[in-house]
């Protein structure tokens, strides 16, 4: 990553209005969470699946191995992030990682290249370009029956994935997600609140931070 993309990733932070009105939260969630993604799952056991949507450089997937003995398969569209990636974990049997990102239909995804906050909706600055797979191929090529966990952070993709992933029934195996919304724009707020409603279907909140992250688990049976 150059100077100048670091410095246009700054001052698009420094200046956006969604960062101003998230730092609230973004401190609580710091003092109940730590600074990190959430990698916090008691409940999952040696050989759980995983999935690290947006896996960036893979630390959520490290640190997952690490504390649980989890196998995970990350996901991440950046060319250069998922090379690093495969070179990173080139020796452990238990990351998969797949160059391209997860969506509702197959495509070229035309992302702003700004390090962990590259983005489809931010059109500012450097561009890089990779490629979108259907959930529904992907989840049936690898055998995605049963998932512990779905770490989810794609910058604005996870309103086209999440969606996808409820009306095709596969978040009814997921046990839980943990995910961060992002606002581009004021229509970012009714798309969350449409999949969150959905997602209340099968599963329930657990804790919130809006636009920062939150956490869900999946409904036992009887739970309404």
């Amino acid at each position: 990553m150059t100077i100048k993309s670091e410095l246009i990733k700054l001052w698009n932070i420094a200046t956006s209005p969604s960062y101003r009105a998230a730092r609230a939260p973004y401190r609580a969630f710091r003092k109940a969470h730590g600074a990190h993604t959430p990698a916090q799952f008691p409940q999952v056991q040696p050989g759980d699946v995983v999935l690290d949507i947006g896996g960036y450089l893979g630390q959520w997937s490290d640190d997952m191995i690490s504390r649980y003995g989890v196998v995970s398969h990350i996901f991440e569209p950046h060319p250069s992030f998922a090379s690093a990636m495969a070179e990173r974990f080139a020796d452990s049997t238990s990351v998969h990682v797949h160059a391209y990102a997860l969506g509702s239909a197959d495509g070229v995804l035309e992302m702003s290249d700004q390090a962990n906050a590259s983005s489809a909706l931010v059109s500012e600055g450097p561009t890089v370009t990779g490629v979108v797979k259907a959930l529904g191929p992907v989840v049936e090529g690898l055998g995605l029956t049963d998932v512990a966990v779905i770490k989810m952070n794609i910058e604005g993709g996870e309103y086209d994935l999440l969606p996808a992933m409820i009306d095709s029934g596969f978040m009814a195996h997921v046990d839980q997600l943990v995910v961060q919304f992002h606002k581009y724009s004021a229509d970012d707020v009714a798309r969350r609140d449409a999949i969150r409603e959905g997602l209340s279907r099968t599963h329930y909140c657990e804790w919130v931070y809006p636009f920062v992250w939150e956490q869900w688990a999946r409904k036992t049976q009887g739970e309404g």
